[in-house]
């Protein structure tokens, strides 16, 4: 009873702030956790241009990070009329909730970064039609590559992790901590601390680790921007030799501490990029386009954004101008024949997935069927190949001046061993394809066990 009433209540609300008649099946709603938070407001910017570039109404539905409300508002704007839901989960339990909510309701649904364990668009059915994320393993694992290359193979560092319980942040240290046992056995983790993605924890976590460690600080990873800036402010009132700062999630106000060389190597995982294609993909859903079993699951690109290409990223995406995507052109609706994703994906087979390779499956589940016969017929290897065949616009990609940070990265688990597809920016913007390693390890130290000491 109570429930039906909270209901009416947003209903009235919504229908005094858009009308009745504006809550038709051509809204499109955007889920995301809240404004306040840096990385959303670019966003809430990419999925609005694209919206409106459809041709369609935009509603943002931000939830302060409260499964209880995400639903709640899905649930609701679904009564209102609404068919095309997109956006970011608060939980990983969250979306097998909701996505077993639009089936049961017909409303077209695309979520980013968050999934479920064990928990595939397939599980819930057709309505759910995609996720899509970049690889918090690879992540870690390039971002430890960079960490070597900087401390040219030797050093002591320490690590940031986020909060315990956190998939993205602990896959990024795991990923780090497998690079410097794959490639650098001396460079070793000598100091360890949950940050809780905060600025003012990163720094009193780092003061602690100076007053223990003094100068041996070589260089610090952190799963989290927020927590190396507060690191390189605690490091630099130490008065320590520059110690290198490895991290990832590249937020706008982030790119200053970039230009100015507080933070060495920063991972950007083209959020805007992901809300406007989202956008695009229950639009094209609910005209009529249905991915194929390898696309419900596809991981996206990343970068290095660093002082060799940080002025670059400010001019092509830190500003308040409209984003340069075209993302009508996008749709495999409205341009069949010349689509355009305006970046890389390549999709995700479940079995050998980083978020859960590592962990058992819950039991009695199975991964549906069609997963291995889309792999076993050939179809993976068809639509990896295409999505790379589509991939031009090297507008996207740190130019060649930048070099050795001109490239993106994706994770590929479409083989045996885990692998990252890198494509570089050279000369007269021309693309160039290359395959690294990247290998699964089950034997990665884990919290407060160090790494190589």
């Amino acid at each position: 009873m109570v429930q039906v009433k909270k209901l009416s209540v947003l209903l009235i609300v919504v229908f005094a702030m858009f009308g009745v008649t504006a809550l038709s099946t051509d809204t499109m709603v955007c889920t995301y956790a809240q404004m306040a938070n840096d990385f959303f407001l670019t966003f809430d910017k990419g999925a609005r241009e694209s919206v409106e570039a459809l041709g369609n109404m935009y509603i943002a539905a931000s939830d302060d990070r409260s499964p209880e409300k995400f639903l709640f508002q899905i649930e609701s704007f679904a009564a209102a009329g609404v068919k095309m839901i997109f956006g970011y989960s608060p939980t990983i339990e969250s979306v097998i909730q909701a996505s077993n909510f639009v089936n049961r309701e017909k409303v077209y649904y695309a979520n980013i970064l968050e999934i479920a364990d064990w928990w595939t668009p397939l599980d819930a059915g057709p309505y759910y039609g995609q996720f899509i994320g970049p690889d918090a393993y690879v992540d870690g694992y390039l971002g430890g590559l960079e960490m070597g290359r900087l401390l040219n193979g030797e050093g002591e560092t320490c690590v940031l992790w986020g909060f315990p319980g956190s998939k993205a942040g602990n896959d990024r240290v795991r990923g780090y901590k497998a690079a410097l046992m794959e490639n650098f056995p001396n460079i070793t983790v000598i100091g360890e601390e949950y940050a809780d993605f905060i600025r003012d924890k990163g720094y009193s976590v780092t003061r602690d680790w100076i007053a223990k460690f003094g100068d041996r600080i070589d260089g610090i990873f952190g799963a989290n921007t927020s927590m190396n800036v507060g690191a390189a402010i605690a490091c630099e009132e130490a008065g320590l030799k520059h110690v290198y700062q490895v991290t990832t999630d590249a937020n706008k106000s982030n790119l200053v501490d970039i230009k100015d060389g507080s933070l060495d190597v920063v991972a950007g995982i083209y959020g805007f990029w992901m809300a406007g294609r989202q956008a695009v993909t229950v639009y094209d859903m609910k005209n009529g386009w249905k991915p194929t079993v390898p696309e419900t699951m596809m991981s996206t690109m990343q970068t290095f954004i660093t002082p060799e290409n940080v002025d670059w990223y400010i001019e092509t995406f830190g500003k308040d101008t409209p984003y340069d995507y075209d993302w009508k052109k996008m749709s495999r609706t409205l341009h069949p024949d010349d689509w355009d994703p305006q970046g890389f994906l390549v999709p995700i087979y479940p079995e050998r997935f980083t978020n859960w390779i590592y962990l058992e499956k819950p039991r009695g589940y199975e991964v549906p069927e069609e997963y291995k016969e889309a792999m076993e017929s050939g179809l993976y290897q068809e639509i990896y190949e295409l999505y790379l065949e589509k991939f031009t616009a090297a507008w996207v990609v740190p130019p060649f001046e930048s070099s050795p940070y001109n490239y993106v990265f994706v994770a590929n688990n479409l083989e045996e061993g885990l692998r990252a597809d890198i494509v570089k920016r050279m000369e007269n913007d021309v693309l160039v394809h290359e395959v690294i390693d990247v290998p699964y390890r089950f034997d990665i130290p884990d919290f407060g066990e160090g790494c190589n000491n």
